[in-house]
């Protein structure tokens, strides 16, 4: 039987991107209170595969830093700021649109997946890309880099008070930060809302990369 010949991931991606849609094998689940909404896998993914975009309202770095004044702190997550032809500029997914990839959540420890930005049509478009194969029913989570999330914040205290031999959060702390760095020898360096100098791994559509 003939192999059925497999999808280039960028190529998938510029389908995903022109079309406005997100593919098929992906769906939105509660997971709880303090987490909320989270995106998990119907079907299974191999690694390098597309799995969708961060769709939002490109906008300039100035009309980022006005909107980080006015919005709520439960908006302000959704400005994702990155690097792109030497200039500072941000996707801004606040609205609820009903795409996906703003509902993605974070994992500094083993996330599944990593963001890159394509250019297509002299404009950049934030995509995520599975970093290893991914089964049936995972939640998909990207790195949002190194920063003092909220949510990173409640999970340290909550390690600390059930765990009898930490008295201080000194070394927790140093422990967390180190368990970054040795994750971010295997991740880009990603961009993030709020971070001071973020930088994505570019992707460019006529170039030949990802099956390792």
């Amino acid at each position: 039987m003939q192999r059925r010949r497999r999808i280039k991931p960028k190529e998938d991606a510029k389908y995903y991107i022109d079309t406005k849609t997100d593919k098929v094998g992906l769906d939105v689940k509660y997971i709880s209170a303090f987490k909320g909404r989270g995106i998990f896998a119907t079907t299974s993914f191999q690694k390098g595969d597309f799995l969708c975009e961060y769709q939002g309202e490109l906008i300039s770095k100035e009309e980022c830093e006005r909107r980080q004044k006015i919005y709520h702190d439960n908006l302000k997550v959704f400005l994702f700021e990155f690097y792109f032809n030497g200039k500072l500029w941000c996707v801004d997914a606040a609205k609820e649109d009903g795409s996906l990839g703003r509902l993605i959540n974070d994992d500094n420890i083993s996330p599944n997946a990593k963001m890159k930005y394509l250019t297509v049509q002299q404009k950049p478009h934030l995509c995520l890309f599975a970093t290893r194969d991914i089964n049936q029913g995972e939640e998909i989570t990207y790195n949002y880099g190194d920063s003092d999330w909220p949510w990173r914040l409640k999970e340290l205290e909550k390690e600390m008070s059930q765990s009898p031999d930490c008295t201080h959060s000194t070394s927790t702390t140093d422990n967390t930060e180190q368990v970054r760095a040795e994750n971010d020898q295997d991740q880009m360096t990603t961009s993030v809302p709020n971070e001071t100098d973020p930088v994505l791994d570019s992707l460019p559509i006529n170039s030949e990369v990802f099956y390792n």
